[in-house]
């Protein structure tokens, strides 16, 4: 989880990379390069009723089951008597578009804790940026439809500050047959910086250690976090942040099938140091989310400043080939479809789905020096 201030964010179409391109009468190959003019997207708060906010509510991941009722997992923020900071996750729906949500009553995770020496004695087990999916696809396939993918890993309280500890920590999985009932826990994917003491508890083992069982594409990825989730007809596409120790991240693509086994990595979208396309003084992206509007699917990430670790907005691409992770291009360089700008300390992780038709694309939000430090807000910004 992160912090920033209030941000007042614009719409472009398209990068200023590109802009230049067409105004030095670049060769794109004979496309139709379509540039639209700037838009002033809406941003009010979203009402998110039903639980005490406390320090506020952070990474919307929406979904839409089979009779149009929209759904969303979101982060669910606050503090024990302890100080230290608890994260969870917790379901909400709405009826309006996206405009206010509705807590369903239901916690789908637990900020439990370890007994362990100080000065990691004070600690909890964060889950956050969820990944909830309702999967049309899975009652032919034999598996549940509902899908929930998060990042758990170790916290503990250093001073006044809350420190992450995501070598204990993996992608954590539950599937259910309905939103409410979502099972068991699965330790999925986890990367190089994994420390295996955690094969001691109750879940195990992880299923796939991507880092070992592709090596040639991930075995440089310290962890993986931020999924992105993508049901098709022939598997379950899953997006992750390989995040390095001293280079920027990538963003890269998994297939799994229906019940979320026989999991195999296709490729990379995006690598991190292609954020400075959208600005120079970015360097990596985080967030990744898949998206699949009237059939064309689209990724979207949050670009990234590694100095003080800011977000900085969102940024869609056009995806033109999903079985080999391929975003459109030009000349080599990444086409943003859609950006949604930054003037504020911190924003992105953003959550989209047609659905959405009053709040359009949901940004997360947060704030230094106000309660609650953690909001969710409308854009109007559309695909």
């Amino acid at each position: 989880m992160k912090n920033k201030f209030s941000a007042i964010i614009r719409l472009v179409f398209l990068t200023t990379t590109l802009n230049l391109l067409v105004a030095c009468g670049e060769d794109t190959g004979g496309e139709t390069l379509e540039i639209s003019p700037l838009v002033t997207p809406d941003f009010s708060p979203i009402q998110l009723s039903g639980i005490a906010v406390n320090q506020g509510v952070f990474d919307p991941a929406p979904t839409v089951d089979s009779n149009g009722m929209v759904w969303m997992s979101y982060s669910h923020v606050s503090l024990a008597p302890s100080q230290i900071k608890q994260i969870e996750t917790r379901l909400a729906t709405t009826t309006d578009g996206g405009l206010n949500w509705q807590d369903a009553g239901i916690q789908v995770n637990t900020a439990t804790s370890l007994a362990l020496p100080p000065p990691n004695d004070i600690n909890a087990f964060a889950h956050e940026v969820s990944r909830l999916v309702y999967n049309p696809f899975a009652a032919a396939a034999g598996a549940h439809p509902w899908v929930l993918l998060w990042h758990r890993y170790l916290s503990v309280l250093s001073g006044s500050d809350t420190i992450r500890l995501f070598e204990h920590g993996w992608i954590g999985m539950k599937s259910g047959t309905t939103a409410l009932t979502l099972g068991n826990e699965r330790k999925l994917f986890t990367g190089f910086g994994y420390d295996t003491v955690n094969n001691s508890d109750a879940l195990g083992i992880p299923e796939y250690p991507l880092n070992t069982l592709f090596a040639a594409g991930l075995n440089d990825c310290a962890a993986f976090t931020e999924p992105g989730v993508l049901p098709k007809s022939n598997g379950i596409y899953v997006s992750l942040l390989c995040a390095k120790n001293s280079t920027p991240g990538k963003i890269i693509l998994l297939r799994c099938d229906h019940a979320m086994n026989n999991c195999t990595y296709i490729g990379d979208f995006i690598e991190g140091s292609e954020a400075s396309t959208i600005k120079t003084s970015y360097d990596g992206f985080s967030a990744s989310e898949l998206v699949s509007i009237n059939g064309q699917d689209y990724l979207i990430v949050t670009p990234t400043i590694s100095t003080g670790n800011l977000y900085r907005g969102c940024v869609a691409y056009k995806i033109t080939d999903l079985d080999n992770a391929l975003l459109e291009r030009v000349s080599g360089t990444p086409v943003a479809k859609l950006i949604i700008d930054e003037h504020g300390d911190f924003n992105g992780a953003c959550g989209y789905l047609k659905e959405l038709s009053e709040s359009g694309i949901i940004m997360s939000e947060a704030f230094f020096d106000e309660q609650p430090t953690f909001r969710l807000f409308t854009t109007g910004a559309k695909l």
